[in-house]
């Protein structure tokens, strides 16, 4: 079971102090879409030459263009790169295909309306992606119809409901969940064993984040 730490927001210093800081105690360092696509690629190769051991996920969130987008990603140092469920099937195959050639993972996020959480799952797992994150719902902003994206007064999915489902249609691929995941709420988490548990406001919002990830890292299995 790996912590996986989820950097979505700050500048481009900011970032590179985070992971200085952090680097020994997360197993993952994600940088979010919006920092790709605010500072491109070039944020992960300094991230790469800093820290040659760091296992790093570019958050591409692929749609199309899979084998370019994919190859540039890796390139520039990942170690797993994003794809969304919703992208075609050619796509995800042949990101599949790239990252094996490089020794590399897929993450699959999972971003298929609550309907078709069972079947998009089984049908991605059958592509060979490496891992499937799951958004468990717990900030308010999720709570609402996945396909309406009406809010609800009260929610009709809870918190790992979706999480549940998608686990019980992947035969090969691995869990990661991510979304509001904290102290209060990681026992919970845990309970579902998965592969990757994915902090962001976690570990960055609190005043020690240093303390903040070794607090959630002893609430993990330990693997020798």
């Amino acid at each position: 079971m790996k912590l996986q730490l989820t950097i979505d927001h700050g500048k481009y210093h900011e970032v590179i102090a985070i992971v200085d800081r952090l680097v020994d105690h997360v197993d993952i360092v994600e940088i979010g879409y919006p920092q790709v696509v605010t500072f491109g690629l070039g944020l992960i190769e300094e991230l790469r030459e800093k820290h040659p051991d760091l296992c790093l996920c570019v958050d591409a969130k692929v749609f199309h263009g899979g084998t370019g987008v994919t190859t540039r990603c890796f390139d520039a140092g990942a170690n797993i790169v994003t794809v969304l469920s919703a992208a075609p099937d050619p796509v995800i195959s042949k990101m599949v295909e790239k990252a094996k050639s490089y020794g590399g993972q897929i993450m699959c996020d999972l971003s298929a309306p609550a309907s078709h959480v069972a079947r998009r799952t089984a049908e991605v797992d059958a592509l060979g992606v490496d891992y499937i994150a799951v958004h468990t719902g717990y900030l308010p902003e999720y709570d609402y119809d996945l396909e309406t994206h009406r809010r609800w007064f009260t929610p009709k999915v809870k918190p790992l409901d979706l999480a549940k489902v998608a686990k019980r249609n992947m035969m090969h691929a691995k869990l990661a969940l991510n979304t509001g995941i904290n102290e209060t709420n990681i026992r919970e988490v845990l309970a579902l064993q998965p592969e990757i548990v994915m902090v962001g406001r976690g570990i960055l919002d609190s005043d020690d984040k240093v303390m903040a990830a070794d607090r959630l890292k002893r609430f993990m299995p330990f693997e020798g």
